[in-house]
């Protein structure tokens, strides 16, 4: 085994020599202002965020059971998870380069000669016997393979990520469609109870039109009104169906698996108006979106000096040892034994210019990753900003529709007490039941959209607050 000692000698003193090509990578100091600009046009109280299940603020458990599943079942989360390990699996092939390779082999041969022949010795049978380990070890001098490891680590992290966002895009998903199907229940509810409400104006028509105080268009209008509201029952009732389509598929089931186990209706809770969103720069921390870019700017940066490695010299230290016999028991035995030792040297010395052009993409692609990176920055504080508006400035709206509905429904009562006692026309009172209709619809709007707006910024920072106190909306 002497031969492989001196191979790991002169690999150890070569190795003191060694260098690593490229540049260093360094994260990129982006400075951006850590004061929200939502703080200052919205009525939202800010507070600093915590970590955790946010959802599980709601006393949900349908919600977090839904939640739940899909952290176990969804399919692109299991596809993110399987790059996440393909990436480990890179890594640990880039890492064998630090190590050298050893083959084993053995050899057994019995040959027969023909005595017809002149062969000197080589007349009759002869037997063969040989056994052997070759080594060959690439130096790594100019940091090639420390490059490529430093490249597949970064490329780990950055897989990482992206399996977070694609997590906590799953989760988001999951809980807006599972507002938006409450929200659209509540409209459901609320539609049949205008219907009811349209019924009874169309009684009261009906009755003043038998006694002659009013013609039959004034029935005719109301039966109208009443037939579309009907109309739009449908359609509701689809856009519920799709949502729990989708809701099942994001739990790795089928489309109909929680028809049932959704379509009971139930409350749907509101959130205080106040967001623990705690400072700007948190978010670049958090978002997955930009770890993963960041991650493959690291990994874009090792590759500059992976070219450039490929531009210098390949030198590798090759050696055996073995024996070789005639006879089976004198293998191993000092007479028989065999080795070798040698070194290759390789230097592109003329490649057409292609690698410097490698060098040049490895530099180029390095760039684009840097732009990548500060783009995804700016997308990530443009989303959270815009997310933090909207669901401010949704508060507010949800405010004045509720005085809205409080005047609409007490302009509606007058109207109907007027219109029974002929001192109104019967427009006057469906005007006045239109606009109480439309500022119950929109109120139920302005409530799910407070939930899925709290969703979205939800993602946009990132995930993970400390839960407050709320209502809930029945």
């Amino acid at each position: 085994m002497r031969p492989l000692l001196v191979i790991g000698a002169v690999a150890a003193a070569l190795g003191l020599g060694a260098c690593t090509l490229g540049p260093d990578y360094r994260q990129p100091d982006l400075k951006h202002s850590e004061q929200w600009h939502g703080e200052t046009h919205t009525d939202l109280s800010l507070q600093s965020t915590g970590e955790g299940d946010w959802w599980q603020q709601f006393n949900d458990p349908l919600l977090s059971g839904l939640i739940d599943q899909g952290l176990r079942n969804n399919r692109d989360l299991a596809i993110a998870l399987a790059n996440v390990e393909r990436a480990r699996a890179l890594r640990a092939v880039a890492a064998g380069g630090y190590f050298p390779t050893l083959d084993a082999q053995a050899d057994a041969s019995r040959s027969r000669y023909s005595r017809q022949t002149d062969f000197g010795t080589n007349i009759g049978t002869r037997n063969s016997f040989s056994t052997g380990l070759d080594a060959s070890w690439e130096l790594d001098l100019f940091g090639r393979t420390r490059r490529s490891v430093e490249s597949s680590d970064a490329q780990i992290e950055a897989s990482e990520a992206f399996r977070r966002g694609v997590r906590l895009s799953m989760i988001t998903e999951i809980a807006a469609n599972y507002f938006e199907v409450r929200g659209l229940q509540r409209q459901v509810a609320m539609t049949r109870l205008d219907i009811a409400l349209l019924k009874e104006v169309e009684e009261i028509a009906h009755a003043k039109a038998e006694g002659g105080i009013v013609t039959e268009l004034d029935v005719a209008r109301a039966q109208g009104e009443r037939e579309t509201f009907e109309a739009s029952l449908p359609n509701l009732e689809a856009e519920i169906a799709v949502r729990i389509y989708r809701i099942s598929v994001l739990t790795g089931q089928a489309p109909e698996y929680h028809a049932n186990a959704i379509a009971v209706t139930q409350a749907m809770p509101l959130q205080a108006d106040r967001v623990p969103v705690g400072l700007r720069s948190d978010i670049l921390k958090r978002r997955p979106d930009v770890q993963q870019a960041e991650r493959e700017l690291a990994a874009a940066t090792a590759g500059i000096g992976i070219a450039r490695a490929d531009m210098f010299p390949d030198f590798s230290l090759t050696g055996a040892a073995g024996t070789s016999a005639r006879v089976f028991s004198d293998l191993f035995t000092p007479g028989t034994l065999t080795s070798s030792i040698g070194g290759a040297l390789g230097w592109p010395v003329f490649a057409g210019g292609s690698l410097s052009a490698r060098v040049d993409a490895a530099e180029a692609e390095a760039r684009a990753a840097l732009a990548s990176y500060e783009q995804t920055v700016l997308l990530a504080l443009e989303d959270a900003e815009g997310s933090l508006m909207r669901y401010g400035k949704e508060w507010q709206t949800l405010k004045r529709l509720r005085a809205a509905e409080a005047t609409r429904k007490e302009g509606f009562e007058i109207a109907k007490l007027r219109y029974e006692a002929g001192e109104d026309d019967f427009l006057v009172m469906l005007d006045a039941e239109r606009a109480l209709i439309a500022t119950r619809n929109d109120l139920i709007s302005s409530e799910t959209k407070i939930l899925t707006n709290l969703t979205q910024l939800y993602k946009a920072l990132g995930g993970g607050w400390e839960s407050g106190t709320g209502e809930v909306i029945n």
